[in-house]
């Protein structure tokens, strides 16, 4: 058996820059991999099939971990099986990547359980089928995504970053949110990577707050006040910068130290049912140490 760890993202930063001949929207975005993870354990089996603890899913064949699978198994000709537990922390429809997660640990580690032998660059392309920010996902770290967010530029970051956030309200449908945003009249006056960009370039915690930013936020907070009730919380428990992830409804903020933001975290909680903490993390997917562990321990992880 073989245990990982599926990290979910941030979006520290979402400008929407102008439309792709395929008519989604082109964006330019700061991506960063948090501790908040997924565990999914992978074991040898005839058929495939999956198992789901928490988030309200279910193990169906339209489950991202199982798409993943059937794409490998059709690509390689491969006909193993595998049984797969999945345990659930990320929230979902959350922005926080918790679906391209899974997906990404499920084409990572069935690529070693099964010996495929696949390259990286092969499963960034094989993820980019499955969702636009999986192949994010499977790198992780930091990265600047351009385009529909599959294409991307890694980078370097000496930083430690806090962060405390949580799901203020119910889950937003991403297509909802860019339809709220095309819509409206509203479009942020300035782009924020770039500001972003230069402040993590040169480790300025101070800089980079003020930088962040989310080019969808409005439109979210139109379609649900419950997002602008935690931004606003978190800014009222000091954040350096109170942001959106992606489409939503999840929220972050960014704290001067583990501290800080680990007493936030518990703040939100008490306030929205739900709060993490979270730190930057350099990888999308990791194997467990223990990863020949017991299937029932899975249930037990916890966060850093």
């Amino acid at each position: 058996m073989r245990c990982y760890r599926a990290y979910a993202k941030l979006n520290l930063t979402l400008d929407i820059v102008g439309l792709l001949p395929n008519g989604y929207h082109a964006m330019d975005m700061l991506m960063q991999s948090i501790s908040l993870h997924d565990t999914l354990c992978l074991e040898r089996a005839e058929e495939l099939s999956l198992r789901v603890e928490g988030g309200n899913l279910s193990g169906a064949p339209e489950n991202l971990v199982l798409r993943a699978a059937r794409l490998l198994q059709e690509q390689t000709g491969c006909r193993q099986g595998v049984r797969a537990r999945l345990v659930k922390r990320i929230p979902i429809e959350a922005g926080l990547g918790g679906g391209s997660a899974d997906a990404a640990a499920a084409l990572v580690g069935l690529n070693e359980l099964w010996g495929l032998g696949l390259s990286q660059e092969a499963l960034l392309e094989l993820g980019g089928r499955l969702g636009a920010d999986v192949p994010f996902c499977i790198r992780g770290g930091t990265a600047r995504a351009t385009g529909s967010g599959t294409t991307l530029q890694p980078l370097s970051r000496s930083l430690p970053l806090h962060f405390a956030l949580c799901q203020p309200c119910a889950g937003l449908p991403t297509k909802a949110v860019f339809r709220a945003y095309d819509e409206a009249a509203f479009r942020p006056r300035k782009r924020f990577t770039p500001s972003a960009l230069e402040a993590l370039a040169n480790a300025d915690l101070h800089g980079l707050g003020p930088a962040l930013g989310n080019g969808l936020e409005p439109a979210a907070c139109a379609l649900e006040g419950g997002v602008l009730q935690g931004l606003k919380a978190l800014e009222d428990l000091g954040a350096l910068a109170a942001r959106m992830s992606g489409s939503g409804s999840a929220v972050f903020g960014l704290f001067e130290d583990e501290d800080c933001a680990r007493a936030a975290a518990a703040r939100l909680a008490d306030a929205f049912g739900n709060g993490f903490y979270a730190k930057a993390v350099d990888c999308g997917v990791e194997e467990r140490a223990e990863g020949q562990a017991r299937a029932g321990e899975c249930a037990k992880e916890e966060a850093e």
